[in-house]
């Protein structure tokens, strides 16, 4: 079928809106989205640009052509094997940029910013990983498949590397905030939303504060940590190795004062478990709350006049 603008009348239009309030209303932020641009790319053409990207002020929404075209299957009721398979990748993909244009400021273009770039994108597939099944029931992908029919939510995201490095990065974050129970779904996606919720340019720097003890560190030596972080995601993704995303993080909390890092990771030592909380359950350590992502608290509806949704 044809690639380019999407029209008014293509089921993939307002499939595509139902995903955007969903994120929108689940987020509580606006959404860089117009309500107007919605594009078919082909499959054998890969982001090139800065729309493409998704990486502009008032950007398009962009979806290769194959999941496309099976969301236009399922608008005329003729769905073909292999399609709710096709569906969960469609609607990862846009749920993934939709959440990636919550954040405050448009992200980071290529080039000589490409670290914070890879990182954006590993955050919003992370999150939309966490969050596909529970949003599932919000967009019109449950009147096309009901969710208690979906094969599997799997979606390794719209780019993998980044994703699985997202990830691992996330996992050892809470590792180092101290001892407790393993990270969990719950920690990934509020760790995730809180950091699409900073200025892109800031990120990594949000992250070196997420450690204890940086607060402490020197200003040279503050920079040079955040440099090994930067670099460090950076080969993760180039590499495809998400365990050195993991090391960036050691590398960089190394800086930290040797008896504060003892006070950290000795379980003797260790504060005990957050209000509300058993020892044995999911987040009981020392990382901080991070509020704004897990709850709903109103409904934010189009705001197409002012360029975006809210």
């Amino acid at each position: 079928m044809a690639t380019g603008l999407i029209k008014t009348d293509d089921p993939c239009f307002s499939w595509g809106d139902s995903i955007v309030e969903a994120v929108s209303e689940t987020t509580d932020r606006f959404v860089r989205w117009r309500g107007i641009d919605f594009v078919v790319r082909p499959d054998d053409r890969e982001p090139m640009n800065a729309v493409d990207s998704l990486r502009s002020n008032d950007s398009p929404l962009v979806l290769p052509e194959e999941l496309a075209d099976t969301v236009r299957r399922y608008g005329a009721g003729e769905p073909v094997q292999g399609d709710p398979e096709r569906l969960v990748r469609a609607t990862g993909h846009t749920m993934s940029q939709a959440a990636g244009l919550s954040s405050p400021l448009f992200d980071n273009i290529g080039g000589l910013h490409q670290p914070e770039a890879d990182l954006d994108d590993g955050l919003a597939d992370v999150w939309t990983q966490e969050r596909l099944a529970k949003l599932w029931p919000k967009t019109e992908s449950d009147r096309f498949v009901p969710v208690d029919e979906v094969p599997d939510f799997a979606f390794a995201g719209r780019n993998p590397a980044a994703a699985a490095a997202a990830r691992e990065l996330m996992t050892e974050i809470v590792r180092q905030q101290g001892p407790g129970a393993p990270v969990g779904p719950d920690d990934y996606a509020a760790l995730s939303g809180a950091l699409i919720a900073t200025k892109p340019e800031e990120r990594y720097g949000e992250i070196l504060r997420l450690l204890p003890g940086t607060d402490e560190l020197s200003r040279p030596d503050l920079f040079r940590a955040e440099v090994a972080l930067r670099n460090g995601f950076t080969a993760a993704v180039e590499q495809n190795n998400p365990s050195l995303a993991a090391d960036a993080v050691r590398t960089a909390s190394a800086r930290i004062d040797p008896e504060l890092r003892r006070l950290v990771e000795d379980p003797a030592l260790a504060p005990a478990a957050s209000p509300g909380r058993t020892p044995d359950s999911v987040g009981a350590s020392a990382r901080p709350h991070r509020p704004g992502d897990l709850g709903v608290r109103r409904s934010p509806r189009s705001d197409r006049d002012q360029g975006g949704r809210r």
